[in-house]
């Protein structure tokens, strides 16, 4: 499948499909590049909540709100991306195939 992020806004695209945009957009790219980089799938919430190239938010810590957000988007898409809560403070992603990651600057 081919995902495309725009690091303007954060908007993510899988195929021609608009997904999600801002932190959830950000989650989701960081996701699917350490899957094609490592074939990694879990993730704790610690580690993304100390990861500064995600831009959340220092004021605020809404990372839950915003992993049960881009949870939903990709159930409302059922496409071949899914995330699941495996334990307390872990992400899994859950992607059928491959994904091709295209970082499009404008």
């Amino acid at each position: 499948m081919r995902l495309r992020f725009y690091p303007r806004d954060g908007s993510i695209f899988i195929e021609q499909d608009y997904l999600i945009r801002g932190v959830p957009g950000r989650l989701l790219k960081h996701f699917v590049e350490e899957y094609a980089s490592s074939g990694r799938r879990d993730f704790l919430n610690r580690e993304i909540r100390r990861d500064r190239s995600l831009q959340l938010p220092d004021y605020k810590d809404n990372l839950e709100t915003r992993l049960i957000l881009l949870r939903r988007r990709l159930e409302e898409k059922a496409g071949p991306i899914r995330l699941s809560r495996p334990d307390r403070g872990r992400v899994r992603l859950e992607i059928d195939g491959s994904a091709d990651l295209e970082i499009v600057e404008d």
